[in-house]
């Protein structure tokens, strides 16, 4: 019996099961506390990691390795160590690190391990793919999604083909998105955007390297964000869009360059230099080049050390200095055929044929062009292809084969309209001949047939790369037809005795430019002066009356020399009074004709002795003979509710509408203005069944993507733009639109579609004609040219002909408005030869 007291036995054994729990619950309280700061600390270090905050992460995962340096969570953060070193190219480091002893517990820090010691490994690269595949198995086997999501991405690096590194990047992509996690999200759209552009499918990974940005941002991560946009610039750049290219890779340099990732710092910094040999700053392109050059060193990346000489090669090519050409292009060749790069191989291949061309060793570059033709498909590399099919037309051109010659420019212009064929959107099809290097193909074709005195063939290639979207938008409309025949378009012209001019500005490689007169049912042709001097002149002209300079009271020298130059061989072959299209080219897109000087005892602006309209291509061009009467009916947008500092009221709009409203009767008139006027109500006013379309308010041209330009209406929530990209869909039969607005033509003219914007987009659309204007637009003159332009339309005349009258009205009144910078800026762009 216990009398209610604990024996002594009894009470030791007690203290001592006490003493051991609470031991033990100690312990497993420390344990709890040393795991949970050991997680937290992890967490910060691969979180930086992630963010591309690189040295801050690897401070941070050095410290957790000092306070935790046994175990697995010893090897986490000894992984996060190796890959902030990997990525800041200190691969020695990271090497040694990860050659530590042992192995971890966990199977996913297993994987991980494999991972990073492929990363690294000296080995050969299929030694490096068979552990980065034994990687993938271990994290396959452990579940770990994310884990397998990286190597995934990673085993692509080490495909054979395009076909399977997309296998693993579409799969990849579906594990990002089981895991929620927009890290991997943005970092499986970029491989599977570059992948795309590897293979020479710009447009197709622009969207891939869109979502790739977007995801990158959620998640803070500057690292994929700097990849991602500078593979976007690369994209923008072989699209022709050089604007956007410079803006995207300047960005990615930038950020980059911030965050230390010198291993891809180096790439962007080579392709500024790209893009400024491409503008033809060569100096700007070699100062970037040699600093791709010397970080691509210093990071040991030779791959990109042997793109970053091909590049300094192909700069001293054009600056003539073909010994120091040679000179990088040696070491480029040597490096890249002992890496067996052949992705870039087949450039510098081409480079060393141009280096022969120089030196007038013709077999040799005979060889090395041969060679690329038979490389480049295997690369995937078509600019490289055509550009050999264009140097072998050289050689053979400068070697006294013509037919030879002609028939490699053929397979050159063959191949580019391959590429531009493939493209899915119409927005890239209208910048890929923006590079001077691919227009200059046609150009040196256009001269070569001309050196040839084939006079008509010449005229039909340099017709072939005018306005390609607009004319193969017509033709599916059935506007227009699918071929191109001159003798259609000379009979047309000869039956409205109209004279056509079409231009052709020669590239720096050709010393002259060419004018095509059709006239009285014959072809000529006409040499002009070198494409940089005419380009010059319009430059200095176009200053002068845009800030409202009168070209006839001076400024004698450039006017003369103007006129000269675009019109002098032509001028007196045209009879006072003569209507005239225009088909521009390359800077005269920027010149209003009308505005020119015309020389003599009585200078005077040459809208006095022709009717003058401009025309996107000779083959947009139908004739007049089979046109239907039809009764006028005018739909009018207009004086719209204007918010905000950026449109301010137009004091004279309701004016202009009213002038316009009073010539067609009430019944045969839809006039929208106020609040009504928005950018939806266009579209639901039937537009097809009008054939006057008329908006008078402000408008925004847009440079870098002109499509994007945009009528501005009224507020309905927040849409109140109607851009040019929309108007384009909607179909007309309009016989003219009239854009009463600053810009509207186009604020920029891209080789091979020409002037975009409005005009661009309603002749598109399926009007015959429009009037949009070149630069800003008095509000007050307008009032006074519209009234005159639809009065002179309602007597019969053409849009040209009442545009001119209303013009030469303001022009005679004695007032300010005179000068060309009031009457000068609208224009007429036609699709029809008439009267």
């Amino acid at each position: 019996m216990l009398n209610g007291r604990i024996p002594d036995f009894l009470r030791d054994g007690w203290r001592l099961f006490l003493f051991v729990s609470t031991l033990q619950l100690l312990v497993l309280y420390g344990c709890a506390n040393r795991d949970r700061d050991a997680a937290a600390a992890y967490l910060k270090a691969r979180s930086a990691l992630r963010t591309g905050d690189f040295r801050q992460s690897l401070a941070m995962a050095r410290e957790g390795l000092r306070r935790w340096p046994e175990g697995d969570w010893g090897w986490q953060f000894r992984l996060v160590c190796a890959e902030d070193l990997i990525v800041m190219s200190r691969e020695k480091e990271a090497r040694a690190l990860l050659e530590t002893a042992g192995v971890p517990v966990d199977a996913s820090l297993q994987a991980r391990l494999k991972m990073d010691r492929a990363r690294v490994a000296l080995s050969p690269e299929a030694e490096r793919a068979k552990l980065m595949r034994e990687a993938l198995q271990t994290a396959l086997a452990a579940r770990d999604t994310a884990l397998v999501c990286a190597l995934r991405l990673r085993m692509g690096d080490f495909a054979a083909s395009f076909a399977e590194a997309w296998k693993y990047d579409q799969a990849a992509l579906a594990d990002a998105e089981h895991e929620h996690d927009p890290y991997l999200l943005a970092w499986s759209r970029l491989d599977l955007g570059f992948r795309l552009a590897r293979v020479s499918r710009f447009d197709e990974a622009i969207p891939y390297l869109d979502q790739s940005i977007e995801s990158a941002r959620q998640c803070g991560a500057k690292s994929l964000l700097g990849i991602t946009l500078g593979d976007l610039g690369w994209c923008y750049l072989m699209l022709g869009d050089i604007d956007r290219a410079q803006d995207a890779v300047t960005r990615a340099e930038a950020l980059t360059a911030q965050i230390g990732l010198r291993d891809t710092q180096h790439r962007w910094l080579g392709q500024l230099g790209n893009i400024y040999m491409v503008r033809g700053d060569l100096d700007r392109a070699a100062a970037y080049q040699e600093h791709a050059a010397k970080l691509a060193q210093e990071v040991g990346n030779e791959a990109w050390l042997a793109i970053a000489f091909t590049n300094l090669a192909d700069i001293s090519l054009q600056r003539g200095d073909w010994a120091t050409a040679l000179s990088f292009n040696t070491r480029a060749l040597e490096i890249k055929r002992r890496l067996g790069d052949e992705w870039s191989l087949a450039y510098s291949e081409l480079i060393a044929a141009r280096i022969d061309m120089q030196a007038k060793r013709y077999e040799g570059a005979k060889r090395s062009y041969q060679a690329v033709i038979e490389q480049a498909p295997q690369a995937h590399a078509p600019d490289t292809l055509w550009q050999a099919y264009g140097g072998l037309a050289l050689l053979y051109k400068e070697t006294g084969r013509p037919a030879q010659a002609e028939a490699q420019y053929r397979k050159a212009i063959a191949t580019i309209d391959r590429e531009w064929d493939k493209l899915r959107s119409d927005d890239w099809k209208t910048t890929f001949l923006a590079p001077s290097v691919l227009i200059g193909f046609f150009q040196d074709y256009v001269d070569f047939l001309i050196e040839q005195d084939q006079t008509e063939k010449a005229l039909e290639v340099a017709e072939s790369s005018r306005a390609r979207v607009l004319n193969q938008r017509l033709e599916h409309r059935g506007a227009e037809p699918p071929d191109f025949r001159i003798g259609r378009l000379l009979t047309a012209a000869r039956e409205a005795h109209t004279v056509i001019l079409c231009y052709w500005l020669g590239g720096s490689s050709q010393a002259r430019s060419s004018v095509w007169m059709i006239a009285s049912g014959r072809l000529s042709r006409f040499d002009l002066p070198r494409g940089t001097e005419i380009a010059g002149l319009v430059q200095k002209y176009a200053d002068i009356v845009t800030h409202g300079g009168d070209p006839l009271a001076g400024h004698a020298g450039v006017s003369a020399a103007l006129y000269n130059a675009v019109l002098g061989p032509v001028a007196k072959l045209i009879p006072l009074g003569s209507s005239v299209i225009v088909v521009p080219d390359g800077a005269l897109y920027q010149l209003n004709f009308e505005t020119l000087v015309a020389p003599g005892p009585r200078p005077h602006y040459w809208i006095e002795d022709a009717a003058i309209a401009t025309a996107p291509s000779l083959r947009a061009l139908t004739g007049d003979g089979r046109k239907a009467v039809r009764t006028p009916k005018l739909l009018l947008l207009g004086d719209p509710v204007l918010t905000g500092q950026d449109f301010p009221p137009l004091p004279h709009v309701k004016k202009e509408i009213a002038a316009i409203a009073e010539q067609f009767p009430a019944a045969n008139r839809d006039i929208i203005t106020g609040a009504a006027a928005t950018p939806e109500q266009y579209a639901k006013a039937a537009p097809a069944s009008f054939t006057d379309i008329h908006f008078a308010t402000h408008a925004t041209a847009n440079r870098e993507s002109p499509l994007n330009s945009a009528i501005i209406l009224s507020h309905q929530g927040e849409s109140f733009k109607l851009y040019a990209r929309d108007v384009a869909d909607v179909p007309l039969t309009a016989d003219l639109v009239t854009v009463s607005a600053c810009t509207s033509a186009g604020a920029k003219a891209y080789a091979g579609e020409g002037l975009m914007g409005f005009a661009w987009a309603f002749l598109q659309a399926g009007a015959q004609n429009v009037i949009a204007s070149l630069w800003d637009l008095d509000d007050a003159r307008s009032v006074d040219i519209m009234h005159g332009l639809y009065a002179g339309m309602a007597a019969g005349q053409s849009p040209a002909r009442a545009l001119r009258s209303a013009k030469l009205t303001l022009l005679h009144s004695g007032s300010s408005g005179r000068l060309p910078y009031y009457w000068g800026p609208l224009e007429v762009f036609t699709r029809r030869i008439a009267r």
